[in-house]
């Protein structure tokens, strides 16, 4: 935006040049040879493409394209070469380098050379010997480097500009503090990490009245400052690092109309002294880390137009600040933007009396009660968003009044009730309309005219239907139709293709809507996001347009093949979602041509054969799930070669054969399901060394054979993990304590999950679900499917193998385990004493094994168990009891232990002692192993030594033997006696 002060500069410098040099090109005098030569050998080091410099020819150079000369002199003043492109700047643009021949420009006081491209040089050192320059523009004109010190010559310059030239840099600002006459400095996206003096040398400049350094990356900002600059009107310093407090000097700037601190990462309290701003205009502080409430003092800032305090953690009401009816604010403000903050609290009716009001961002707080009916008053509003609140109640149906009004978006809120014509009796301006996520019935006659041409509309889950909208065949502007889940029982009336021309996406998913698909082909011809998920379309599926880029036609009842050209009909498909219909016959291999694709989801159809051998191409692909179909033969090599896979599903078919090997160059590879197939072979030992970022492992009912690998243990952001169902032997490895993602506490549990199981698409402004991750996992004795929960489960499933050996004790380590089934496997020894350390354990199954002892007393702490089997081993003693175990009262729990009693089974006859888990008690046959071979090697050592003792010194010897004879004379007299008595009897 132009401010008054950029527009005085300018008007100031014009005023100067007409009268001091006497600008024209209607002058008699030529301009001079010399000056003329000048700007020819200038002309030589440009590339000019688009002609721009085609007047460049002939005597008279003042009436050359771009070039001014005085009146009264003839010498060239003026050299404005700014690329002004009416389309696209690229073919306007000069390059090449600047030639120093413009030193003979000795008069020349305006230098322009703006939005070209001068290929990385440098700023030229010879523009600081140009001492008439007033007026220099380098800006966004692709030079790099430092910013040439020799700038600092130029006593008389007034306006410089050197921004947007990504790579130009400054060590030091000393030279700008040496321009007396600067007002205007602009040097945004300039790198001035090293120039620690920037503030220094900015406030040394008293005739400063706009300073520009947003995007600088500044680091050091001093809290306290004696300034000079006190002229300026215009500070800019958005994006930057200072993360401080804002600094106190700034409120020495009586004269500031323009403030942007945007983006500095500031803490703490807005100061209630910015209220004492009487001339403040604009003023941005959004994107920082401030808190507290918003102050009261803002509302004397009378002259404010705009106010951006958005995304900050502002908290409290806004009663305050904005709910006078007397503030002066209210006849000034024109934009208000407290987007994504902490407000609460109800939004004041006062807000009606902001007459200039034209933009009112509230997105993304916590407001409460009703929207005011006020609003209605603001006849100059132009947007209006409330969304994502709690605000409650109806929609008022003064918002109709809003006759400039075109932006409305409410959504995501607890708006109820009946929105009909009433609400849009003005809205002749609106194009955008939200209204989604609201509990709104939409009440509006078939015959009804709209007064507005909607370009951009959204009514997801408000309740539209039964019937298609017919006043929608008015709107012939729509560019994004978003109805989805609108409760529409009905076909997709004729008249829809008149309207469909323009429009981009189309959402209409989660209704029930049934129409032979194939026959709407014309009525998608411009759509390139298409969404009809969940309905009731039938027929065979036939291409649709070449330029749509996302399709989503699952779980509706297509039949019939896929085309085998797919891969060229549709080539700019990046999202192909076909899942839960009735196709069949083979997956086209041209599939592998649509080098965009990032999902491919056929899952829960019909279709046969192999899966092709060409996926190499695809580099963008993320999620393929091809599960539950009837495909057989080995799994594709070329699936390695997806590189950027996050998620392969190819549960629920008949694949055989060995996991490829080249699958472990899927390092980004976060889900992998093989399960319900006939793969075979052993678990590859690298799906723990190459597939590191692993969270989920299933590959259940198979016949893989062989050991656990120990190099599983590297997967450490593994959470659920199925081996179940298949033919493995050998021993749970002791490592499985290195999954460190099932050792979750409160932090982790709110760790995002790494790939995400829902994708969304927020392209046009909301989101829409395109892919939820879903996964089958046993749990509480039955198959559960998991879609948006899934990040909260952790499991283990090593039921139904072969595995023997005890359960190791480092299992015990996974404090967020949830699940675990280590059932009709041949585990024997005693039940881990710490098994109540899994205090998140909800489903615990170690049936049909062979497991013995005690059932440890500490499964009383399993306060979440819901589910328990300890059947069919060999356990025995007391059940413990406990407020959870208590609630598990059937029998079948424990049968098969006949050596169990306590409730639920029949009480013990004779009291049987549990033994507790005392610290340092042996917790297996290992550990008490280690307790006698310690005994045997102390007793070892001793006699040893005494031994040795003994051998070495005579006295010991003679002792010990003198010791022995007289306990075995003791022990043969003890004798006799006792067999003389026996005798005597």
């Amino acid at each position: 935006m132009e401010t008054l002060s950029t527009v005085f500069i300018l008007v100031l410098l014009l005023i100067v040049n007409l009268v001091f040099n006497g600008i024209g090109v209607d002058s008699s005098l030529s301009c001079i040879e010399r000056e003329r030569d000048a700007l020819l050998k200038f002309k030589l080091g440009l590339t000019d493409d688009s002609g721009r410099l085609l007047s460049w020819v002939g005597e008279d150079c003042c009436a050359w394209k771009g070039v001014s000369c005085s009146s009264r002199t003839g010498h060239v003043v003026q050299l404005d070469l700014r690329n002004r492109p009416v389309s696209s700047p690229n073919k306007t643009t000069l390059r090449g380098q600047i030639n120093h021949s413009l030193l003979n420009l000795t008069r020349l006081s305006y230098l322009d050379l703006s939005l070209n491209d001068f290929q990385g040089a440098e700023t030229p050192a010879f523009l600081g010997s140009l001492k008439n320059l007033k007026y220099l523009n380098l800006s966004r004109a692709s030079f790099k480097g430092q910013v040439s010190h020799h700038l600092g010559n130029l006593s008389n310059l007034q306006y410089l500009d050197l921004s947007w030239n990504y790579g130009l840099e400054a060590d030091k600002l000393r030279w700008a503090s040496t321009l007396p006459s600067l007002k205007h400095l602009d040097l945004s996206v300039l790198n001035l990490t090293r120039a620690v003096d920037w503030l220094e040398s900015t406030n040394m400049l008293p005739s400063l009245v706009e300073l520009h350094l947003s995007s600088c990356s500044l680091t050091n900002i001093p809290l306290f400052l004696q300034t000079n600059f006190t002229s300026l009107t215009v500070l800019d310093l958005n994006t930057n690092h200072f993360n401080s407090s804002i600094p106190r000097w700034l409120f020495n700037l009586s004269r500031i109309q323009h403030l942007n601190l945007g983006i500095n990462g500031f803490r703490g309290s807005i100061p209630s002294d910015m209220g004492n701003f009487d001339l403040l205009a604009v003023l941005d502080l959004s994107h920082n880390e401030l808190e507290g409430e918003i102050p009261e003092t803002l509302r004397n800032l009378c002259n404010l137009r705009e106010l951006d305090l958005s995304y900050n953690t502002f908290s409290g009401e806004i009663s305050r600040p904005f709910g006078s009816p007397t503030s002066c604010l209210q006849n000034s403000l024109k934009s208000l933007v407290l987007e994504t903050n902490l407000l609460r609290g109800i939004l004041p009716d006062s807000l009606g009396g902001y007459q200039r009001l034209v933009n009112i961002n509230l997105y993304s707080n916590a407001f409460s009660g009703p929207i005011p009916a006020s609003i209605g008053r603001l006849s100059g509003l132009k947007r209006l968003d409330l969304s994502h609140n709690y605000l409650n109640g109806s929609v008022p149906e003064s918002v109709g009044q809003l006759l400039n009004l075109e932006y409305l978006n409410i959504h995501n809120n607890s708006l109820s009730g009946i929105v009909s014509e009433r609400h849009f009796t003005k809205l002749t301006s609106l194009t955008t309309l939200h209204l989604y996520l609201n509990s709104l019935v939409l009440d509006l006659r078939p015959t009804w005219v709209p007064p507005f041409q909607i370009q951009n509309l959204a009514l997801f889950s408000c309740k539209v239907g039964p019937q298609f909208p017919q006043w929608l065949q008015t709107q012939k502007n729509l560019s994004i139709l978003d109805m989805s889940n609108t409760s529409i029982s009905d076909r997709i009336p004729d008249w829809f293709e008149s309207i469909s021309s323009n429009i981009v996406l189309l959402d209409l998913s989660v209704n029930h809507i049934g129409k032979n698909l194939p026959k709407l082909r014309k009525s998608f011809a411009s759509s390139r996001f298409i969404y009809l998920y969940s309905n009731k379309f039938e027929g065979p599926f036939t291409p649709f347009p070449s330029d749509v880029i996302e399709l989503d036609v699952s779980n509706n009842f297509l039949r019939g093949q896929i085309p085998q050209d797919i891969g060229n009909m549709m080539p700019r498909l990046t999202l192909f979602h076909l899942s839960n219909n009735s196709l069949n016959g083979n997956i086209p291999v041209s599939l592998c041509k649509m080098g965009e694709l990032r999902l491919l989801d056929l899952s829960k159809n019909q279709f046969s054969g192999g899966i092709p051998n060409c996926w190499s191409k695809l580099q963008h692909l993320r999620v393929m799930d091809l599960s539950s179909n009837i495909l057989d033969d080995h799994i594709p090599s070329s699936l390695g070669s997806l590189q950027q896979l996050r998620s392969l599903h190819l549960q629920n078919n008949s694949l055989q054969g060995k996991v490829p090997a080249s699958l472990e160059k899927l390092k980004h590879l976060h889900i992998l399901d093989l399960s319900e197939n006939v793969l075979n072979g052993a678990i590859p030992p690298w799906i723990g060394e190459g597939l590191s970022s692993l969270s989920v492992l299933d590959v259940h009912t198979n016949r893989f054979q062989g050991e656990i690998p120990q190099e599983l243990c590297h997967l450490t952001s593994l959470r659920i993990l199925s081996l179940a169902h298949n033919e493995m032997t050998g021993t749970i490895p002791s490592c499985f304590h290195n999954f460190t993602g099932m050792i979750a506490n409160e932090l982790a549990m709110k760790e995002q999950w790494p790939y995400g199981p829902t994708i969304f698409d927020d392209t046009f402004g909301f989101q829409s679900v395109l892919y939820e991750e879903t996964l089958r996992v046993s749990m509480k004795g039955r198959e559960l499917e998991y879609t948006r929960t899934l990040p909260f489960l952790f499991s283990i499933d090593l039921s139904r193998n072969r595995f023997a050996g005890e359960i190791p004790n480092q299992l015990m380590n996974l404090l967020g385990l949830q699940s675990l089934n280590l059932s009709r496997n041949n585990f024997r020894g005693q039940i881990p004493w710490k098994i109540g350390d899994l205090r998140a354990l909800q489903s615990l199954d170690l049936s049909i094994n062979e497991l013995s002892g005690f059932i440890p007393a500490s499964i009383s702490q399993l306060n979440f168990l819901g589910v328990l089997n300890l059947s069919f081993n060999n356990l025995s003693g007391r059940i413990p009891s406990g407020n959870q175990l208590q609630t598990l009262d059937d029998k079948s729990i424990y049968a098969g232990n006949s050596g169990l009693c306590g409730f639920p089974l029949d009480d013990c006859h004779v009291e049987v002692q549990v033994p507790p888990p005392v610290e340092g008690r042996p917790e297996n046959e290992f550990e008490i192993l280690w307790f006698y071979g310690g005994m045997g090697v102390g007793f070892t050592t001793a006699f040893v030594g005494v031994s040795s003792t003994m051998y070495f010194k005579d006295s010991w010897r003679d002792a010990f033997y003198r010791f022995v004879d007289k306990i075995y004379n003791k022990f043969r007299v003890l004798i006799v006696v006792n067999s003389t008595n026996h005798l005597s009897r």
